[in-house]
């Protein structure tokens, strides 16, 4: 099989996976119903809808780019609102790029396709991770930018960031990496200096960070078997990895956040008759599911304030996905299911 062909291969696991074991979990409500929100914080969620760049407040939606485009990030700095993501070209590239107040800043100029998966503010100064490819080629170079400076992290190897903290002026990037072009690792650079977190034993699949004070925290997924199902590690200040093991072969998690000591994960797994994919989070590596066996949901961040827990994600549905996010358990949708729609990251601050 040439490599072109297991990549695709790999990639057919990762989309089609579901394990078929279930344990004794902790379910909130198997079938939640969507809600409207009424609360003392303000909600922001980014995502798309309809493969256009979206970000909601409190539930209204605010379009940010045009057909082909996607948002991935989502950061505050006063009243203003900074989202991260891409725009498609037409020509089959995309620009990697951010909007403050729904204006868009190019981060690229569209000569290669490039993405940016995080955004982070520290003081004022805006950091945003992601990749370009390299001359033409399908080779990723990790990169970040600092107020729309390019800083790269990666030449020769194929690389990509995905998340992206700073902590007393230390610049964090976690992010995936293939030297070879076939088996992926996960990895982080710590100013510009590559450190792995896993090896070619595993194929990597999803990465996120987190800052809780002083404290860094990153969470990964990756494959371990030839049928593609997936476990999910955490590590506080690159200690010993803790691997959640709550009972099923399959532990996808997308986002992290922190609370005190709780470590909070969220992602998906597979629903208690084994036959769907439930939307879960985790608690110091105990499961929550947030929804039952009918079709399948995922959940893809995680936000947390005061003693409320929201994870936002998307429903399936028979005209693609219902953004959607569970605050403490409770669904609340975002759109009406008319149009294919998810949020891929949340942000909860007080009104």
């Amino acid at each position: 099989m040439n490599k072109k062909n297991l990549l695709k291969y790999y990639f057919a696991l990762l989309l089609f996976s579901i394990a078929f074991t279930s344990c004794k979990k902790k379910t909130i409500d198997p079938s939640p119903q969507p809600v409207e929100e009424t609360s003392t914080a303000d909600v922001y969620a980014a995502g798309r809808i309809n493969y256009i760049a979206t970000y909601w407040k409190n539930g209204t939606a605010v379009k940010l780019g045009s057909a082909g485009s996607d948002a991935y990030g989502i950061a505050l700095l006063g009243k203003d609102v900074y989202v991260a993501g891409s725009q498609s070209t037409g020509n089959g590239n995309n620009i990697a790029k951010y909007w403050k107040n729904g204006v868009a800043v190019n981060l690229t100029d569209g000569a290669n396709y490039a993405m940016a998966n995080d955004i982070f503010i520290s003081g004022n100064d805006v950091y945003i991770a992601g990749a370009e490819a390299q001359n033409g080629t399908t080779n990723y170079v990790a990169k970040y930018w600092k107020n729309g400076v390019p800083v790269t992290l990666s030449n020769a190897i194929n690389a990509t960031a995905s998340g992206i903290a700073v902590v007393n002026n230390d610049v964090y990037v976690i992010g995936k990496r293939s030297p070879d072009g076939i088996s992926s690792i996960v990895c982080y650079w710590k100013n510009g200096q590559l450190t792995d977190l896993t090896d070619r034993s595993t194929y990597a699949t999803d990465q996120s960070i987190t800052v809780s004070g002083n404290d860094v925290y990153m969470a990964w997924s990756a494959t371990y078997n030839s049928s593609g199902k997936l476990q999910t590690s955490y590590s506080k200040n690159f200690e010993t990895p803790i691997t959640i093991a709550d009972g099923t072969q399959d532990a996808r998690g997308y986002g992290i956040a922190v609370s005190g000591n709780d470590v909070y994960i969220a992602g998906s797994g597979p629903a208690a008759n084994g036959q769907a994919i439930a939307a879960k989070y985790w608690k110091n590596g105990n499961v929550v599911a947030l929804t039952g066996d009918n079709n399948g949901a995922f959940g893809l961040s995680v936000a947390l304030l005061n003693n409320d827990i929201y994870v936002a994600g998307y429903n399936q549905t028979a005209n693609g996905s219902l953004a959607t996010y569970w605050k403490n358990g409770q669904a609340v949708a975002l759109t009406d299911g008319t149009n294919d729609a998810l949020i891929r990251k949340i942000v909860v601050v007080k009104k």
